[in-house]
């Protein structure tokens, strides 16, 4: 397992200077070492970008509830709110990034090594919280960060894709295989990847997904070793597998950081809260997540032509890459200490062994690409409310949370539209998604009441595009909507509930090629709510109150 490498403060410096001097306007290009050799072709490129955030609307009461120890409130809500809490309108981000990319091939061989590092001065001082009887943080004051928020959110490197890979002859097939850290995307989806068959694929940086209005999903899958292959049978036939290697979770906002909904979920979560007494806050306290298994993860897919039509067929099978479930664990007795008691620990759960299987088709009407897939999941964790486990219960055969059966279908769409009076060119790219829960196998009981059977998400982006606005300059407007159409979704956490969505509109540039920038603002709709209420998800518009404005400015050279 090739594992995250950590900054130090002089790491991160040389990061920031860095990224200042990419910004200096200087002519420079993608690196391309010349060899004597031309079956040998090395390339390295570097992308410098800055980005900053401001927030803005202030706190909503309908999100972070009453203030401190306020418990008779109706609206006591002490682990939903830090998130919000913690920042007040206006910088909620200020941030480097590095990505290095090298590319080595001779002939039909090659590797590839990619690495990420970024620096955000915000997750390094103080923040705005005020109330110290609703922060759920332990190791330190409830207006400062976790040393672990801010070592994600606030600055860190991380090697990416790291593999080898080979095209070879088998027989009268051409072959190809990768072996080590690098992803995969099998299906059609395009915007909705959690609700397909990719969802086997990789874990997701949930964090990026939030702070990169209308992206894709392929932009959010994060690199895992395993190994990967293709055998293109007939010119219209291929078959392909993989096996991974490793294991990991969906990198969620955490704990305290703008986009958190959850306090006591996601790196840097350290206590839940229950209650108050006299000697402070009762609470559980985090244990180690039962994790997921490396064993056991794989898939196989076929892709064959017909007619005008690329259909494919997939069977997979994962280990949830998202919490599963909620376990609590009472102590025999409460634990005084300065920050309150502790009444036991409280564990996140991710599911070992859901399996899918499923089929796609993707063709082109006009100037229009149209895929969708369809799949049936088993062994599928159902949205669940916490369980007290008071009988070693496991993430496997005996799990608290509900498990069952589900159906799940996307239809998505690619069109290049022509001129009109708004733009002589414009792209429309969106997708559709349902899920239905088909029947719950293990502990119907413990199914979140909020959940519905059958669950309805959109996702599209507009976007009309403005070639050589003035010498070397190109110009796009990105309006993006996501909306919950109908219903609240039992198996997929990343579903937006029923009438809640997100506004986006933007506008992005590119100068000679090479610089690029944006702005954008992202408006969040529908009921406001925290993202636990009595108990129970919500579905409510948790980032009710997270309306943003980004801007980024980034080169590659």
């Amino acid at each position: 397992m090739i594992r995250s490498i950590r900054c130090n403060g002089l790491a991160l410096s040389t990061i920031a200077a860095a990224a200042l001097l990419s910004l200096a306007p200087v002519a420079v290009q993608a690196f391309e070492l010349q060899t004597d050799n031309p079956d040998l072709k090395v390339r390295w490129d570097n992308t410098f970008k800055y980005s900053t955030g401001f927030r803005a609307v202030g706190a909503s009461p309908s999100i972070v509830g009453g203030s401190n120890y306020d418990t008779s409130s109706a609206n006591y809500f002490p682990n939903t709110d830090d998130g919000s809490r913690n920042f007040k309108r206006g910088l909620i981000s200020n941030r480097l990034d590095l990505l290095s990319e090298m590319d080595v091939s001779y002939q039909n061989f090659g590797f590839r090594v990619s690495a990420a590092g970024w620096y955000d001065s915000v997750y390094h001082r103080s923040n705005a919280n005020d109330s110290a009887g609703t922060a759920n943080q332990v190791s330190s004051a409830s207006n400062q960060f976790t040393r672990a928020t801010s070592q994600l959110q606030g600055g860190d490197a991380e090697i990416l894709d790291a593999f080898v890979f080979g095209k070879f002859q088998l027989g009268d097939m051409a072959a190809s295989a990768r072996l080590g850290k690098h992803t995969l995307l099998y299906g059609e989806t395009l915007m909705l990847g959690a609700n397909g068959i990719a969802a086997a694929q990789a874990s997701i940086d949930v964090v990026k997904a939030a702070t990169v209005p209308n992206a894709q999903f392929k932009e959010f899958m994060m690199p895992i070793n395993q190994l990967s292959g293709q055998v293109q049978i007939t010119p219209d036939v291929a078959v392909g597998g993989y096996y991974m290697l490793d294991w990991m979770g969906d990198r969620l906002p955490a704990a305290g950081s703008y986009f958190s909904n959850m306090d006591s979920l996601g790196t840097g979560g350290e206590r839940l809260i229950v209650g108050y007494s006299p000697a402070g806050n009762v609470g559980f306290y985090r244990q180690a997540d039962m994790k997921g298994s490396k064993n056991g993860q794989g898939g196989l897919q076929l892709r064959f032509h017909g007619g005008e039509v690329d259909y494919g067929l997939y069977a997979v099978q994962w280990n949830d890459h998202g919490p599963s479930g909620l376990y609590l664990h009472p102590s025999a007795a409460a634990i005084a200490s300065a920050n309150g008691l502790q009444v036991g620990n409280y564990q996140w759960v991710f599911h070992k062994g859901i399996r899918a299987i499923g089929g796609s088709f993707s063709t082109t009407i006009g100037n229009v690409n149209l895929a969708g897939e369809t799949s049936f999941r088993s062994n599928q964790p159902m949205d669940s409310d916490a369980q007290v486990d008071m009988v070693g219960a496991d993430n496997n055969s005996n799990p608290l949370y509900a498990v069952g059966k589900s159906a799940h279908a996307n239809l998505s769409w690619i069109a290049s539209l022509g001129p009109s009076w708004l733009a002589r060119e414009a792209d429309f790219v969106g997708e559709v998604a349902w899920n239905r829960r088909l029947s719950v196998t293990k502990n119907p009981a413990a199914m979140n009441p909020n959940a519905t059977r059958d669950a309805t998400n959109i996702r599209f982006v507009f976007e009309p595009k403005y070639r050589q606005v003035t010498s070397g300059v190109d110009l796009s407007v990105p309006v993006g909507v996501g909306y919950g159409v109908a219903g609240n979704s039992s198996m997929v956490g990343a579903f937006l509930g029923q009438k809640t969505g997100d506004l986006s509109i933007g506008l992005n540039g590119a100068y000679l090629d090479v610089w690029r920038f944006g702005i954008n603002y992202t408006h969040y709709f529908g009921s406001s709510g925290p993202f636990i209420e009595y108990g129970h998800r919500s579905f409510k518009q948790a980032n009710g109150d997270r309306d943003f404005v980004s801007l980024n400015v980034r080169r590659t050279f």
